[in-house]
């Protein structure tokens, strides 16, 4: 069951924040850097289970201080304009190329918040990528999922952090 969206990060209990923030600012670092695209947080939401509405997924597995799973979801029009803004041309299909750039985006997003939050002992794992729509990514038993949701110039993406530990 996801609970309704809390728009602002002041309504976000200290916790939260503390896992919320550094991945916001990460996300949007990474799409304006890498893509020149302005991403804007337009909900948060927690939940127990996540069911992608969105046609390719990155996921990165975490281990050590914190257990879990980071995902980055994100519309196939998305990942086709990242894809020509990477390399120079729209493919027409989710193909290797499609798929390699969604790893990459997620690599860079993980990684980058995983510094940020500033837990000692945090491991990441290689990036997998799924695709398909609707397509459901289940996290950890027990894991608390925190779904970022933002939108994008080409599109809806979210990225999705459901971690034990914290």
């Amino acid at each position: 069951m996801i609970a309704q969206p809390q728009l602002s990060v002041v309504e976000l209990s200290e916790k939260r924040k503390k896992l919320i923030l550094p991945f916001v600012e990460c996300t949007k670092n990474v799409f304006s850097m890498m893509l020149n695209w302005e991403t804007e947080l337009i909900g948060i939401f927690s939940t127990e289970k996540f069911m992608s509405k969105y046609d390719c997924s990155g996921l990165i597995g975490v281990s050590g201080a914190l257990r879990g799973t980071i995902v980055v979801s994100v519309d196939q029009d998305v990942a086709f304009a990242a894809a020509e803004a990477f390399l120079g041309n729209r493919p027409a299909t989710i193909d290797e190329e499609v798929v390699d750039m969604v790893g990459e985006l997620t690599n860079m997003i993980a990684g980058a918040g995983k510094d940020r939050i500033r837990i000692p002992g945090i491991l990441l794992g290689l990036p997998t990528v799924i695709s398909g729509r609707g397509h459901s990514v289940w996290f950890d038993h027990g894991a608390h999922v925190e779904i970022l949701q933002f939108s994008s110039p080409h599109g809806p993406l979210t990225v999705e952090i459901g971690v034990r530990g914290l």
